[in-house]
């Protein structure tokens, strides 16, 4: 066999082997014993009949069609490890360039390739600030404002009060063919003025506000123009007339914050336990939400000096699994992609294009840095860490509820090689997380030696391949 070979651009290689002139009428006859044994053919035993009837009756091409089959088959092994490739996906027949003597092009896609940049000789600083009282406090308002009871009042609207009130809203200058009619008339509850439990941005910000003074029954047109950062872009600088009627008034009654609240959220035994439990809920929020953007930035500066090169294949996937994510997030909200592409009107292609590949592509390129600079920073694992993320993906997966689709649908054994996997990632992500933190903050590096029954991550991951029923968790999902 020659073999030839010409790298692509895409991160592909092309291979051309060319074969000994007598190879294809051997894989004719293979292909003429595997039509006997499975076709009848009068006056034959299955596999019997010579070569000459086979070809009188399928033909010459449909025979050497077959026999192309069997010999792209049979040497695709052998042309790997004649050019020393270890593909990172299926390779595929390009064409079929001669079949005397026989000379096949396969593409067959490269592993990824990850060369970082100077990642050490970035900087930035980790300043995660502690929760305030105001915070504290604000979360204790919302609380004593969601216990709050409401007394019907025989009086006019005051800031703090609940309205019930109809809305009808009508363009002042509808275009030509438009419909004037921009919202019908529609009843709803409205607590004057910013609280606690609800922002007062419907269907203008300040609208409750515009409530004050009026009682029952009371009717008035209210004129208001969007302005051109409005986040109802249709409306930008459209002027809009609401006819507004209130139904009700209704005084708002809050709870005393003492010990008889505290118990009442829960086994707390006084108002200072309540908000100590707040600012921990609270801290452990805002260091999630902290370290994400922190992490991502940081990681993204990496990514930004580095140079990856992968397959389209391994694109591919990941659009795939992104997409997969969005579905499933869309349909947890009652929503199928159709559905919410008319809502943001955008056909399927347009969301892949816009939406899709640029997030699949982070994704990509970010966990491809992360498992480099494993790699480089010669990270192992522990054997408890591992166990600590096994029993956490168990947990998180019991608590889903998604334990028993999954048991459904995969074996036990599969499904303990995807908790092994995704402790595996889990585990090594926190160590590379703690790993360019300390670097990117010029904290200390103390290198621990690994204990003897560590591994590397490589060999645990490689061992567990992820079932096709599981979802990427980090899926980016828009908001209907």
């Amino acid at each position: 066999m020659k073999i030839e070979t010409e790298p692509r651009d895409d991160h592909q290689i092309k291979v051309i082997a060319e074969l000994d002139a007598a190879a294809l009428d051997q894989y004719r006859q293979q292909a003429a014993r595997k039509i006997s044994r499975e076709t009848k053919i009068p006056g034959f035993r299955p596999g019997k009949a010579p070569m000459n009837v086979i070809r009188r009756m399928v033909g010459d091409e449909a025979l050497t069609q077959q026999a192309v089959e069997l010999m792209v088959d049979a040497v695709y092994p052998d042309v790997l490890k004649e050019a020393d490739l270890h593909p990172s996906y299926p390779g595929a027949l390009d064409e079929v360039m001669s079949l005397e003597p026989p000379k096949l092009a396969f593409i067959i896609p490269l592993t990824p390739e990850v060369t970082l940049g100077d990642y050490r000789a970035v900087r930035k600083d980790y300043t995660l600030e502690p929760v305030s009282d105001e915070d504290v406090e604000a979360v204790v308002n919302r609380l004593q404002s969601s216990y709050a009871t409401a007394e019907p009042v025989e009086r006019a609207a005051e800031d703090g009060d609940m309205v019930s009130v109809e809305v009808a809203g009508t363009l002042s200058k509808p275009e030509e063919g438009e419909d004037p009619e921009f919202i019908k008339a529609t009843t709803f509850q409205v607590y004057i003025g910013e609280t606690s439990i609800q922002r007062d941005t419907w269907p203008y910000p300040g609208f409750s506000k515009e409530l004050i003074g009026m009682a029952a029954n009371d009717e008035k047109d209210i004129t208001y123009v969007y302005p051109e950062d409005s986040d109802l872009e249709k409306m930008r600088g459209r002027e809009i007339v609401f006819h507004v009627r209130v139904q009700s008034v209704k005084a708002m009654h809050k709870p005393e914050l003492n010990e008889d609240f505290a118990k009442q959220l829960g086994d707390f035994a006084d108002m200072d336990a309540l908000r100590t439990a707040i600012r921990d809920q609270q801290q452990e929020s805002k260091q999630q939400e902290y370290e994400r953007d922190y992490f991502n930035e940081l990681v993204d500066q990496i990514v930004e000096g580095a140079t990856i090169k992968y397959p389209p294949q391994m694109l591919d996937e990941e659009q795939e699994s992104v997409l997969r994510g969005i579905e499933q997030n869309l349909a947890q909200q009652r929503l199928d992609l159709e559905t919410y592409l008319k809502m943001i009107e955008q056909n399927r292609d347009e969301f892949i294009a816009k939406e899709v590949t640029p997030m699949a592509k982070r994704r990509l390129e970010r966990s491809l840095v992360l498992d480099q600079v494993a790699r480089d920073e010669k990270i192992k694992l522990e054997q408890n860490e591992l166990e600590t993320a096994f029993n956490e993906a168990f947990s998180e997966l019991q608590t889903g509820a998604d334990l028993q689709k999954m048991r459904r649908e995969i074996s036990d054994e599969r499904l303990s090689e995807f908790l092994t996997y995704e402790a595996a990632s889990r585990a090594l992500n926190r160590r590379v997380m703690q790993r360019l933190k300390q670097i990117a903050t010029g904290e200390e590096i103390i290198d621990t030696p690994a204990e003897e029954e560590s591994a590397p991550v490589e060999e645990v991951v490689e061992t567990a391949d992820t079932p096709e029923t599981t979802e990427a968790k980090d899926a980016e999902t828009p908001e209907a």
